[in-house]
């Protein structure tokens, strides 16, 4: 799994940074996590295709979240995307796409089939599970999302594949699952010479929230979780009073989920790119593990 941070600031874009989105990326399929202003020519600046985004999550309804969508789909429409969009949000974002289309008359060619938010359900998305979790936002509907890969086939053990006299040929065979039969007759399962199956990749983005359980929840088996990081620890009180983290409590929540890396981003406009390393050392105060302060365009490999 890859992870390109596309915008990783707050409310409003700054010089150096641009709205919420972040696309993440697995062997022939993507998926695109919130889509501020702007995350169009964010995507172009990152050489990233926009004719292959094929499904947005939108996790909720403030604008630094999604008003980068309906320009997104105007272009695609220009560019004659020829699959669906897949648009996964809260249920109140398709009648806004809706009434956009209807105002305006900029209805695509292409269809954009909208799916609302079902919350602790999991389910399969190209190659892709997800699972939304609500998060605390100053009473805001909002949602995280845990996104998970299919499980991965065990490592080929080639040793074990000459003591049982596999000829090259058919070693292909077993690794995609199936059992081949030998010239002697017998019979190898592709558990006879694969390793025990490799656990797939998990990412957690909790979007804008609070510290709340909800996220240690689903975070306790990730690799990486995302968490927003609105203002450093001396700005509790408007944290508070907002519905945001500060870098101190992002690193809370991952030391008590057990995480292994955590990544912050959604940065108030007030901090400049030199501030940014005070939140991973603020952070790093209470989580023990690796943090990261995203810029835009950063790309972690999961």
């Amino acid at each position: 799994m890859r992870v390109r941070f596309l915008g990783t600031s707050s409310a409003v874009p700054t010089d150096s940074r641009g709205l919420p989105a972040i696309l993440v990326k697995t062997v022939g399929d993507s998926i695109l996590l919130d889509c501020g202003e702007g995350t169009q020519r964010q995507m172009i600046r990152a050489r990233e295709s926009l004719m292959k985004v094929d499904k947005v999550v939108v996790t909720h309804l403030h604008g630094d979240h999604f008003f980068g969508l309906m320009p997104m789909i105007q272009s695609l429409g220009i560019l004659r995307k020829g699959s669906d969009l897949m648009v996964i949000g809260p249920r109140a974002l398709m009648d806004i796409i809706r009434g956009i289309e209807e105002k305006t008359g900029s209805k695509p060619q292409f269809r954009v089939e909208f799916r609302e938010i079902e919350v602790y359900r999991s389910f399969r998305l190209g190659r892709f599970i997800l699972e939304f979790f609500p998060v605390d936002h100053a009473g805001f509907e909002t949602y995280g999302v845990k996104i998970r890969e299919p499980d991965r086939p065990g490592r080929f053990d080639p040793v074990r594949a000459d003591e049982l006299g596999i000829p090259p040929v058919l070693r292909g065979i077993l690794q995609r699952g199936f059992s081949v039969k030998l010239p002697d007759g017998r019979v190898v399962r592709p558990q006879d010479v694969m390793g025990p199956p490799r656990r797939g990749s998990i990412l957690v983005y909790s979007s804008d929230t609070r510290p709340t359980e909800s996220v240690i929840r689903a975070a306790r088996e990730a690799d990486v979780l995302i968490h927003e990081a609105t203002y450093l620890h001396e700005l509790r009180d408007r944290a508070v009073s907002t519905g945001h983290s500060t870098a101190f409590e992002a690193g809370q929540v991952a030391e008590a989920a057990g995480v292994r890396r955590l990544i912050l981003t959604h940065f108030s406009a007030r901090y400049r790119e030199e501030d940014l390393v005070k939140f991973e050392e603020e952070a790093s105060q209470a989580y023990g593990g690796e943090v990261i302060a995203a810029r835009d365009f950063l790309v972690v490999d999961i």
